[in-house]
């Protein structure tokens, strides 16, 4: 188990930030010492993970609403059958918002890429020009 502080440190998410994101809905509430509203926060590997997806979503773009969206009917893992009927509809739900996501992405790499051309062709050009400059003879000036 975990502390908040803890997985502060291991994802680098502010505890803050935590504690905005269970207030939001986008973490599930954490298990509690004592069993108190305010007792102390810990967090197993499950939720570990599962910060560190959604911190990965919000980072790479994912708008907060649509994260909302992603887990606002819970984790799938941890329900049975009878608690969720509409199971195919939440499946399609998430496989659309993370579909739309993975084309974001494929589109910001895209552009990244070009960037990157073009900054090592204009690293290459500088230094061809430094290069050059480098083997001139020095003038010296009396």
């Amino acid at each position: 188990m975990y502390s908040i502080g803890e997985v502060s440190k291991l994802t680098g998410i502010s505890t803050y930030t935590l504690r905005y994101y269970e207030k939001m809905g986008l973490l599930p509430n954490p298990y509690r010492m004592d069993g108190k509203q305010n007792g102390i926060r810990q967090y197993n590997d499950q939720d570990l993970r599962f910060i560190q997806f959604i911190y990965g979503l919000k980072q790479t773009g994912m708008k907060l609403k649509d994260i909302a969206l992603f887990v606002e009917d819970g984790c799938l893992l941890t329900q049975n059958d009878q608690e969720i009927e509409n199971i195919q509809d939440i499946l399609h739900k998430r496989i659309e918002l993370l579909n739309k996501h993975v084309n974001l992405l494929e589109q910001q790499l895209e552009q990244l890429g070009n960037v990157m051309t073009l900054a090592n062709e204009k690293r290459s050009f500088y230094l061809e020009m430094l290069n050059e400059q480098t083997s001139k003879p020095v003038k010296h000036f009396k």
